[in-house]
């Protein structure tokens, strides 16, 4: 290789170097840029899809809401767990045997211990229709007076 190189004229050495270099430009245009230009459109597309349909389902969750009689969550811009502290304050089951932990703003967990059963389902309900906050998570057992439970529960929106 090294000898038929240097058989040949300069003006011919030019020619043939200007024929690598627009063939590595056009392996580099067709092995690397057009994928990737592809590619990225494609995310574009899947990403204006995304889109789309987080706007439906919005639109869906709202007629769902209105149909169930409930309507759009009325502190959605805030944080879950001030609206649980202020809840549980309304049920009457803060206080002594009620911790609460914040996990992001849209995730709560919380332990009760000796809670009115039926103060707590209503508190559960009260949080699912008008906050459209659902609990995740939850254990129950009774507590040792009879209509009471310890629960441990996460609630997210």
């Amino acid at each position: 290789m090294k000898t038929w190189w240097q058989n040949l004229t300069p003006r011919e050495r030019q020619l043939v170097m200007t024929g690598v270099i627009l063939i590595g430009l056009t392996m580099l245009w067709l092995l690397v840029w057009k994928p990737l230009a592809s590619y990225h459109r494609l995310l574009q597309q899947d990403l204006a899809d995304a889109q789309a349909v987080n706007q439906e389902m919005q639109a869906r969750r709202g007629e769902i809401l209105s149909l169930r009689g409930g309507s759009t969550p009325a502190a959605t811009g805030g944080s879950l767990h001030s609206i649980v502290i202020d809840t549980l304050k309304q049920y009457q089951l803060d206080g002594e045997g009620t911790t609460s932990e914040e996990k992001d703003k849209n995730s709560v967990s919380l332990k009760l211990e000796g809670k009115p059963f039926d103060a707590l389902a209503q508190f559960l309900a009260r949080m699912e229709m008008q906050y459209a906050a659902l609990a995740t998570r939850m254990d129950m057992k009774p507590a040792d007076k009879p209509g009471t439970v310890d629960a441990q529960i996460t609630l997210e929106r």
